[in-house]
C-alpha cells in the first residue's frame, strides 16, 4: 500500500473511531498507525507498486510517462502533492478530535507522542551503549582466556621436552662398569 493511501486509511480509520470512541484510549492505537504512516521513514521497497491516477496524470502531462526516476519532474511532484495530502488530512484529523473532546487535544496528542519517542531514543542509546560495553567486556575476557591457555600449553611443552630428554637421558645411561 502506499504512503498516501495507508495515511488517509488510517485517517478515515481514526475519524470512524472518533464517533464511536468514548476515551482517547480507544482511539490510541489507530493515532499511532497515523503518525507512523506521516512520518518521513526510510521504507523498504517490496516490489514495484501501481501508480496511483495522480502519478499517471503527472507522468502523462509532464511527459515523462516512460521515465522512472525519482529526480524526474512528475516523480518530485507527486511526492509533494502527496505530502501536501498527508498534512491536510493530519490536520483535519486534529480539528475533529479538538471539536469532540475539547481545544489543544490534539496538540496534547502530539506533544505527548514526541515526549514518548524521546524516551524511546533515549532507552534505545542506552541499551546500545549497553551492548557495546558488554561486547567489550566479552572481548577482554576471551583475550584473557586465550593468553592462559596460550601460557599453559607453554607449561605443557616445557614439561614434555624435560620429561622427553630426561628419558633419552635415563635410557643411555652407564649401566656397565666401563662406561
Amino acid at each position: 500500500m502506499e504512503p498516501i493511501s495507508t495515511t488517509l486509511a488510517a485517517v478515515a480509520l481514526v475519524k470512524a473511531g472518533l464517533e464511536h470512541a468514548s476515551d482517547l484510549k480507544d482511539i490510541a492505537g489507530s493515532l499511532d498507525n497515523l503518525f507512523s504512516a506521516t512520518e518521513d521513514k526510510p521504507k523498504k521497497p517490496k516490489k514495484k507498486l501501481p501508480k496511483t491516477r495522480m502519478q499517471q496524470l503527472l507522468r502523462m502531462k509532464s511527459g515523462d510517462a516512460d521515465y522512472d526516476d525519482e529526480t524526474s519532474i512528475s516523480s518530485v511532484a507527486s511526492d509533494i502533492l502527496e505530502q501536501k495530502q498527508n498534512e491536510r488530512a493530519l490536520h483535519n484529523l486534529g480539528v475533529e478530535i479538538d471539536n469532540k473532546w475539547g481545544r489543544g487535544t490534539f496538540d496534547l496528542i502530539k506533544e505527548e507522542r514526541a515526549k514518548r519517542l524521546a524516551i524511546k531514543d533515549k532507552a534505545t542509546e542506552k541499551a546500545k551503549a549497553a551492548a557495546k560495553e558488554r561486547k567489550e567486556a566479552d572481548a577482554a575476557m576471551w583475550n584473557t582466556i586465550y593468553s592462559y591457555v596460550v601460557g599453559f600449553l607453554q607449561v605443557c611443552g616445557i614439561i614434555i621436552v624435560t620429561c622427553v630428554v630426561g628419558y633419552l637421558i635415563w635410557i643411555n645411561r652407564c649401566v656397565d662398569e666401563t662406561c
